[in-house]
């Protein structure tokens, strides 16, 4: 059963990119949640698989994207989220150099928006808090210099101090404002599919203020 998050009274939010947990006493002892600390996930770009596929005529299209860092802080006490996950644009790759060439030259145009970013924002529910669950994050992703609403829906489990996590989610790209990829008799879909599995280490660290990274990142 899905239950929904209230803004407040959290014992522990965790949340990251695609890419969510949420810890609470049901999930881990009360004492390791150290007070006045903020939760870290720090994803690892090792273990960070991130794939597209891109439906067309007359064949379909799937490539892989890398992660170039992860940083996600929440506050147990009031459940605020904060931190960037960012994605090397440059290194999309479906196999293809020419059509991988186009992407990144006239459709990503990557000299001059280098990276993708993801800031989650809310936890819009969550499923049974058991070594599998469900959750539904809402946040902002700023692709091509233009921040745009986005939720994902993940599976996290937490072993340990890792936090595995798979997320997939649909960007409509085309209505997003970048160019339709199609030419003539060759026809691709205006949505990309996308899919994400990720490693997060989880550790516990003093506050520190810091500007938002999302709103300086690709200037114009």
């Amino acid at each position: 059963m899905v239950t929904r998050i209230r803004p407040a009274g959290l014992c522990a939010l965790l949340l990251a990119l695609t890419l969510v947990v949420r810890v609470s006493p049901r999930a881990i002892a009360v004492d390791l949640v150290p007070q006045g600390k903020l939760a870290t996930l720090e994803l690892d770009p090792a273990k960070t698989a991130i794939t597209y596929s891109l439906n067309g005529w007359p064949h379909n299209t799937q490539g892989t994207f890398k992660l170039k860092h992860g940083v996600i802080r929440i506050d147990p006490a009031t459940g605020k989220i904060g931190g960037i996950i960012t994605v090397d644009a440059a290194s999309g790759s479906s196999g293809h150099s020419i059509r991988d060439e186009r992407m990144k030259s006239s459709i990503l145009e990557v000299s001059r928006f280098a990276e993708i970013r993801f800031a989650p924002r809310q936890v819009v529910s969550h499923g049974s808090l058991l070594k599998e669950f469900p959750v539904k994050v809402r946040g902002l992703m700023l692709l091509h210099g233009v921040q745009h609403d986005l939720t994902i829906n993940s599976v996290a489990s937490l072993e340990g101090n890792n936090v595995m996590i798979h997320s997939n989610f649909v960007i409509p790209y085309v209505e997003w404002g970048l160019e339709d990829p199609s030419v003539l008799m060759f026809k691709v879909s205006k949505d990309v599919a996308v899919d994400v599995t990720t490693v997060a280490r989880l550790s516990w660290n003093v506050p520190a203020s810091a500007p938002d990274p999302i709103n300086s990142a690709n200037p114009p």
